[in-house]
C-alpha cells in the first residue's frame, strides 16, 4: 500500500511554499504550530517558517513523501494494517541508510493540516480520496564525525522493553 514520490531540490522547495500558502490562508481555522491564534503569533511562526527553506531544509538532498494508498473493492483490510505496513517500509528505508555513514535520515510528520489538506493531495498526485500522506522521509547528507558515531549495535534498555514467557 505504500507509495513514495521523491522531491529533489526544487520540488522540496515547491511543496514548501504550497505548505506556506495553505497557512496563508488556513491559518485561523488550522492554527499554524505556534500555539497562539493572534496574528502577530502567525506572521512570526510564517517568518521562521520561510526562513527554513533556505536554513534548515537547504542542505537537505531529498524529501520523499510517504503516501498510504488505501485499497478499493468490497473486501479491504483495516486501515491500521495497511498504515503499518507503509512505516514497516519506511523503517526498511530507515535501517538502509544506517548502512551509509555520510546519511543522515528521519521520519517528519510534517504540518499536519497541510500534510492532510487537498492541495498537498493534488501536488503530491494522490488519485484516491482514502489515500494518507504520511509525511515525508528526510534525506540529508552529511560529514561523518568520528566524535559523534554511535554504536548502533548496542541500546539502551529503557528503549525496549521485552518480556519473554513460557
Amino acid at each position: 500500500p505504500a507509495r513514495f514520490v521523491v522531491l529533489g531540490k526544487k520540488s522540496m522547495v515547491e511543496m514548501q511554499h504550497l505548505t506556506l500558502r495553505f497557512y496563508d490562508q488556513n491559518w485561523q481555522k488550522h492554527g499554524c504550530g505556534c500555539g497562539s491564534s493572534t496574528f502577530q503569533d502567525y506572521q512570526a511562526w510564517r517568518a521562521m517558517t520561510e526562513d527554513e527553506i533556505t536554513g534548515r531544509w537547504g542542505p537537505v538532498s531529498y524529501m520523499i513523501a510517504i503516501v498510504m494508498r488505501r485499497q478499493s473493492g468490497p473486501k479491504r483490510l483495516p486501515e491500521w494494517e495497511e498504515a503499518a505496513a507503509v512505516a514497516a517500509s519506511v523503517q526498511n528505508m530507515h535501517l538502509q541508510s544506517t548502512k551509509f555513514p555520510q546519511l543522515a535520515c528521519y521520519w517528519s510528520s510534517w504540518h499536519d493540516a497541510a500534510r492532510d489538506s487537498d492541495e498537498m493531495k493534488e501536488f503530491l498526485k494522490m488519485e484516491d480520496p482514502e489515500d494518507r500522506c504520511m509525511g515525508f522521509f528526510i534525506v540529508s547528507q552529511i560529514k561523518p564525525d568520528p566524535a559523534f558515531q554511535k554504536d548502533r549495535r548496542t541500546r539502551d534498555e529503557s528503549v525496549m522493553a521485552v518480556e519473554w514467557r513460557p
